[in-house]
């Protein structure tokens, strides 16, 4: 393994690290969410590069309730081969929390941090000479997901390009966004209904800002998590969670096609 140090703004220190899956930088970042109570709390993640020079558009990727895993990893390596830096941050590590998939008030407690999460991503990209700070989404799965559509119902903020949620809790109003989004959520899907999002979005001649909503009959929770079939515990129920290969490219096409329109 080879370690190399780049330059990049005050006080943050990457490590380059060589997988067998693709190289990533371990990064470290820094928070604007007081209730890490510490003095100057630190964000962790990984940080995904495409071959080139740049500048290149970035996207910011929240994971699921059960923390950081390889399905974070996947799309993040996939991002840098479409030619988009990807930093999957890890919310729940800094913090002392593994998951929070039963736990219903520490879900919720996380909502607002999570969301200052995604905009100091934002802010850490941003600044990094390889980047253009105007091409850059945010995606989200699961808790991630409803923590995208959290986001992008702040105001008086620098937005987003695009967002896009995979099988997010629509417990809002689809609608008023200050960016475009395309939400991904399987018809089976019992922990976070499809259901829910389909009637929380207004009609079109009532919508200010574009959402696309696909919903994928047959498919349950996680269906883009390559191998993942089991049952997982949520806060009153036991949720399936399996891969659907179908749904899975058809998502994959979609989320390409999605952030080549309003990233590139």
């Amino acid at each position: 393994m080879r370690r190399i140090i780049v330059p990049i703004l005050a006080a943050l220190l990457v490590a380059v690290v060589a997988s067998s899956a693709g190289a990533f930088e371990n990064v470290k970042f820094k928070s604007t969410d007081t209730g890490f109570g510490v003095r100057e709390p630190v964000l962790t993640g990984k940080l995904y590069r495409p071959a080139g020079k740049g500048p290149f558009p970035a996207a910011v990727l929240l994971h699921g309730c059960g923390g950081m895993t390889k399905r974070d990893r996947t799309w993040a390596e996939k991002l840098a081969g479409w030619g988009i830096f990807a930093l999957a941050v890890d919310s729940f590590g800094p913090r002392g929390y593994s998951r929070v998939c039963d736990n219903r008030d520490l879900s919720r407690y996380l909502v607002p941090r999570r969301v200052r999460d995604a905009y100091d991503a934002k802010a850490y990209l941003a600044g990094l000479p390889f980047v253009d700070p105007g091409r850059i989404g945010v995606m989200g799965w699961s808790h991630g997901g409803h923590i995208v559509l959290q986001t992008v119902k702040e105001r008086n903020v620098s937005p987003f390009k695009a967002a896009i949620a995979f099988y997010p809790l629509c417990d809002l109003t689809l609608n008023d966004f200050n960016a475009p989004l395309l939400i991904l959520i399987g018809g089976s899907d019992s922990w976070t209904p499809a259901a829910r999002c389909t009637e929380n979005l207004p009609p079109e001649d009532k919508r200010t800002s574009e959402v696309v909503i696909k919903v994928y009959p047959g498919a349950y929770h996680g269906f883009d998590a390559e191998g993942a079939d089991t049952y997982v515990r949520g806060v009153t129920d036991v949720h399936r969670v399996a891969y659907n290969a179908e749904a899975a490219a058809d998502a994959n096409r979609m989320v390409k096609e999605y952030l080549e329109k309003y990233l590139k």
